[in-house]
């Protein structure tokens, strides 16, 4: 069966419209941990509107296990179905996906989750895949989030300390060891304090290998450790004493920074163990230090630091005992300043999808906003929501739910200005929006979207080549992404990706501030670092072209999925899609309408399928045999030959199928293709069989290369018509006509179609007389015999 009648028996069950959702829905946040097939197990982890919802199928168990909402409030089974079930159902191999549609009403579906092990066993899962694969930053955050349960948390927790450990992980290490403390896991934690000293050890030996903005984030993940740890071992604690005073007196910031905020921490403690950092305190080069702080504090101001660094600096200024005179009116000023270029940022958001309004015939339109608790519920003009550029700008704006539909009143006063553009109900009798918009925007009502913004953002038609993934040693160490418009842009970033994480580049790359939406970009696999629970911040190496793309694709590489199809290469690889369905499936993709380039990924796409091909001339030919007529049209699109064979039914598996073992290269078996055409047709011709010319349809040929045959074939029609013979049979003065031989003919057959005859039996005189009039237009002779009865 193919995938087709799936996607039939879907819209039969579960309707058109949640079909048409599933499909939009980017099958990159869908991360599939596992699927077994006999019998059927899936387990998947899924983001949507940025929470991540667990999906398990267990045929064994006869049960579907879902936490969206869809699943959790709705009582009946075709009520619960909704669009992560139906994506998930289409990505899997069509047998597994066409056995659980037939078996759904069968299962039982439910989002009860017991001491929430389905949800703990389903992260583990995908941290054991994460590490497995060296991707172990990502690994760690999912051992994290398996902690769900606190009597069986021991496992977990020493394989997180032995895992940050082993990798140098230390940022990791301590924001885990924070984590578990404020989650009340002390009890736990401490029954692996050799593992906790040791990594306090090993990271104290490597302070100098973190950037200045790690060491502050690992203070701050120690602030609270330190207020209830308490160190078991005396030889541990009189290395500590001796390492700390040692990294003091470094020349290394980082070492001195640490050490000296460590020792202010925990004076009082450390003074009792050891007089010396009673002098050291008060000694002049830890003033001379602060003051070397404040100096370092206001140059990166000047230098348009992360406030984040800054609010880390500031927190810890206050154990340094640091005067809030000295720095703190320059740091308000700069808060101000960054909150106004945040401003900007969300301009140029609005300045590209107010674009894509214009030039895609959007209309402004009411969609009459209800409140319902803290969200509103609108209904979208009919003409728009056909539109793809519309999902496209709406889902960037906070709408969410089936039918986009749903919108929380915080988006609508942060997006508040493009809003404006694309509706007209009047939103002035909704004081949380404007509660909202006032908190965003501020009192002021001078900001404007601008169309000089958006030249920034518009991508450009450039062809870049770097065959980057030659660079490294190994195709694990990148990853292809594609960049999109930020909903909600962090960092200053306009751009972020949508995985199983939301991916946002590192603002210290080059290339930030030319990061595009739909940009290719090659980028270090392993995270930087993450931020909180799904989002998660990468290194960008280069751009890369559709052609590079797809040849990494091919040899590997991971990719985040945008509104290019690259996912399409490893179907076709894996050959769960063959090439022909393909190439349909991105062919018709609805994006393609606002997707810039998308005619060059099409053409780097048609040369891809064409080696794969070329490669699996068996396999292809398997393919053929099957559905000749469909699969063999499909071969004209993917060779874009569609208009240059217009008008001609011919035996192009036979021809495709010789071809496949002669020509090695796209363009060769064009040229291969239509000169075999111009050879069919001539030895057509020349054998003139009767009625052959039925393949040439003359009016379809007017713009092609083969317009040429016309009046031959045109002449080879008249002389097998007014050849055949026509046998008139008269009894009792009424005519009938016997017609075997011209029904045979070109003309003959056609005349018969228009007048619904059966060539097998004698006609009256009065279809006789239709046909005669018929060939008079014509200008045809009826080669008529008289028979006698």
């Amino acid at each position: 069966m193919t995938k087709k009648l799936l996607s039939e028996i879907i819209i039969e069950r579960y309707g058109k419209e949640l079909y048409k959702k599933s499909v939009e829905f980017p099958k990159n946040k869908i991360n599939i941990i596992s699927l077994e097939e006999d019998p059927i197990k899936v387990s998947a982890v899924i983001l949507d509107n940025e929470r991540e919802y667990h999906l398990i199928i267990n045929k064994n168990k006869n049960e579907i296990f879902h936490d969206c909402p869809t699943f959790l409030i709705h009582s009946e089974i075709d009520d619960k179905i909704c669009i992560h079930l139906i994506k998930l159902l289409t990505m899997i191999k069509p047998s597994i996906s066409l056995e659980l549609v037939e078996k759904i009403s069968k299962m039982q579906l439910t989002s009860e989750d017991f001491g929430s092990k389905k949800k703990s066993a389903n992260y583990l899962k995908l941290a054991n895949t994460c590490i497995n694969s060296n991707n172990c930053v990502e690994g760690l955050s999912y051992l994290n989030k398996a902690i769900i349960n606190q009597q069986e948390c021991e496992p977990i927790i020493e394989r997180y300390l032995k895992t940050a450990i082993e990798n140098n992980l230390f940022i990791e290490f301590f924001e885990f060891l924070q984590s578990a403390y404020s989650n009340e896991l002390s009890t736990y934690i401490l029954k692996y304090n050799h593992y906790i000293e040791k990594g306090i050890r090993l990271f104290l030996k490597s302070t100098s290998k973190y950037s200045f903005f790690e060491i502050l984030r690992i203070i701050d993940y120690t602030d609270k450790l330190l207020d209830f740890y308490e160190f078991q071992s005396e030889s541990f604690i009189e290395s500590l004493i001796t390492e700390l005073l040692k990294m003091a007196n470094s020349k290394v910031f980082n070492e001195r920074y640490f050490s000296m905020y460590f020792i202010k921490r925990k004076y009082n403690a450390l003074v009792s163990l050891n007089p010396l950092f009673k002098e050291f305190i008060t000694s002049t080069s830890f003033v001379s230090f602060k003051n070397e702080l404040i100096i370092y504090f206001k140059n990166e101001i000047e230098n348009f630091s992360v406030i984040d660094k800054l609010k880390l600096m500031k927190k810890q200024f206050e154990v340094f005992e640091i005067p809030k005179t000295s720095y703190f009116d320059e740091y308000k000023s700069y808060k101000t300043e960054i909150k106004e270029l945040e401003k900007k940022v969300y301009l140029k958001k609005f300045a590209f999808l107010r674009l894509l309004k214009e030039k895609h015939n959007i209309k402004q339109s009411k969609i009459d906003f209800r409140k319902k608790r803290n969200t509103y519920i609108v209904n979208h003009n009919k003409e728009n929501i056909e539109n793809p550029a519309y999902h496209y700008i709406i889902n960037h704006i906070g709408f969410y739910g089936i039918n986009d539909s749903t919108i929380k009143s915080s988006e609508i006063g942060v997006n508040y200005l493009i809003i404006k553009e694309l509706f007209l109900d009047d939103l002035q009798n909704f004081p949380d929006i404007f509660y909202y918009k006032k908190q965003f925007w501020g009192e002021d009502n001078d900001y404007e979207i601008s169309y000089v913004d958006v030249f920034s953002l518009i991508s450009k038609p450039i062809e870049y080549n770097y065959d980057i993934d030659q660079v490294y040693s190994s195709i694990n160490d990148l990853m292809i992404v594609e960049w999109d418009l930020a909903n909600k842009p962090r960092q200053g970033s306009l751009v972020n990706a949508y995985g199983a994480q939301i991916v946002i580049p590192d603002q210290n790359n080059s290339l930030y501030h030319d990061l595009k939406p739909f940009d290719l970009c090659y980028c270090q696999k392993t995270p930087v670092k993450i931020e909180g629970n799904i989002i998660k911040i990468i290194n960008v190496i280069t751009k890369c072209s559709f052609k590079d793309a797809i040849s990494s694709i091919e040899k590997g590489m991971a990719i985040i999925e945008g509104y290019y199809p690259l996912g399409l290469i490893r179907s076709v690889l894996s050959k769960n899609v063959s090439p022909f369905e393909a190439y349909e499936i991105a062919l018709d993709n609805p994006n393609k309408q606002f997707v810039p380039n998308y005619g060059k990924f099409l053409k780097a796409f048609r040369k891809f399928l064409f080696n794969f091909i070329n490669k699996e001339k068996e396999y292809i030919y398997e393919i053929l045999k099957t559905n000749p007529e469909k699969n063999t049209n499909q071969f004209k699109i993917l060779l874009n030959l569609s208009t240059e064979l217009a008008g001609l039914e011919l035996p192009y598996t036979e021809i495709i199928n010789e071809l496949l073992y002669e020509a090695s290269s796209l363009d060769e078996f064009r040229i291969k293709l239509m000169s075999r055409v111009h050879l069919t047709i001539k030895k057509l011709l020349k054998e003139r069989e009767v009625g052959s010319t039925i393949v040439f349809d003359i009016k379809k040929m007017l713009h092609t290369p083969f317009v040429k045959y016309s009046n031959e074939i045109l002449k080879i029609r008249k002389e097998e018509f007014e050849q055949s013979q026509v046998y008139r049979f008269t009894e009792l003065d009424t005519g009938t006509y016997k017609m075997l031989e011209l029904v045979k003919t070109y003309y003959g057959s056609q005349f018969f179609k228009i007048l619904n005859l059966d060539p097998d039996k004698y006609i009256s005189q009065d279809l006789f007389n239709k046909i005669s009039n018929y060939s008079d237009r014509l200008n045809l002779k009826i080669n008529v015999f008289e028979e006698k009865i």
